[in-house]
């Protein structure tokens, strides 16, 4: 089945609202405009007239692919608003779709956070490159300090409602531990064959941490451009997914997050590619400092983590590689970061840090 397309999307979420609502009046003031799409996830920005107070503002659709499980924007609807019960700033989730007959596909409406992004890795290449190197230079202390305090604050709320709800929708709630994120890695390497990363995988089920005591809370994309910032406070979290978060080890954020500014390659000139690096390298650097100030976690198991989130992106790179659209490259791009040279980093990080060679298919260009 063809993916809905954007005229009926505007039409049917229309047709959704004045039923659901029971409202003929409810209109749009300013209609469905797409702003990201990423994993066959379509995000979409509106707002809407005539509705009651709460559904006047700013609104955010999240469009799933019709394949994805009914249950799926149920428990990020139930994570969001969770969260926010907690004091977590997160957009609150209003409506939660899982088979319905307006979209075809499953769907979550959820309040649009104000504010602008923490940092926005676009501007490496927006900006003048280095007007951009400069802000970067001078700006890493105070952004890997605020990242560092979402973390910890994030990793202070309490995990046992949030998993007692996700059992109300007979949830396994195993899923979301270092398994049951283990377990979904090595289904994807097996189902796409990627045979030069298996050996990846094999370390990583070896070389586990066990699950804590207390399992904290982890976003899985704690980035700066994920955080909303407004009257410098955080506004906003944004980009939660069912297919990121971890109930386990806080060491599980700290090493994706670290990891992920060691090896992006943004898209900026082969002059300035070592400069970048190397600023991405004192963030995470700077940011892990900052977090083990307050909280302590073992350095092994930070390292741990860094190596599963380089499985983690080579197999998204070799997905990408083997199929006809490439589609976690085009979801990279939009961000200013290139795919395959970091996915290479990656491995090359792997390699350097457990001595076990993993490897991508061949990219045909």
């Amino acid at each position: 089945m063809a993916p809905i397309s954007n005229v009926e999307i505007e039409k049917n979420l229309l047709k959704y609202f004045q039923e659901t609502l029971s409202n003929q009046n409810i209109n749009y003031s300013k209609p469905p405009v797409l702003f990201k799409s990423e994993r066959d996830i379509r995000t979409y920005r509106f707002r809407l007239t005539g509705a009651q107070e709460e559904y006047s503002k700013g609104l955010v659709l999240r469009l799933y692919p019709d394949k994805s499980s009914p249950v799926t924007p149920h428990l990020e609807k139930i994570l969001l608003n969770t969260l926010r019960d907690e004091g977590v700033p997160v957009p609150q989730a209003f409506f939660a779709e899982g088979e319905n007959d307006f979209l075809f596909a499953p769907f979550l409406v959820m309040e649009e956070c104000p504010g602008d992004v923490l940092f926005d890795i676009n501007s490496l290449s927006q900006q003048p490159y280095m007007q951009a190197a400069r802000f970067l230079l001078s700006g890493i202390g105070p952004i890997a300090r605020k990242l560092a305090t979402v973390a910890t604050e994030l990793h202070a709320v309490p995990s046992g409602k949030l998993l007692e709800r996700f059992r109300t929708l007979n949830f396994q709630v195993e899923q979301s531990s270092l398994n049951g994120r283990l377990y979904h890695l090595y289904k994807r390497v097996q189902n796409a064959r990627l045979n030069g990363l298996e050996e990846g995988i094999v370390w990583l089920i070896s070389h586990g941490p066990p699950e804590p005591e207390n399992p904290v809370i982890c976003h899985g994309n704690l980035y700066p451009n994920n955080i909303r910032i407004k009257d410098d406070r955080i506004s906003g979290i944004l980009n939660w997914s069912m297919d990121t978060i971890l109930i386990g080890d806080p060491a599980y954020e700290l090493g994706r997050t670290s990891a992920a500014f060691k090896c992006f390659v943004s898209h900026v000139p082969q002059s300035l590619i070592d400069l970048t690096s190397g600023i991405g390298k004192r963030f995470s650097k700077q940011f892990i400092l900052n977090y083990l100030q307050q909280n302590p976690v073992e350095k092994k198991h930070i390292e741990y983590f860094e190596m599963m989130w380089c499985v983690d992106l080579a197999t998204s790179a070799a997905e990408s590689i083997i199929g006809q659209t490439h589609i976690y490259k085009k979801e990279f791009e939009e961000t200013g970061i290139n795919l395959y040279k970091s996915a290479a980093n990656a491995v090359e990080m792997f390699k350097n840090m457990t001595g076990v060679p993993i490897a991508l298919p061949i990219l045909r260009r």
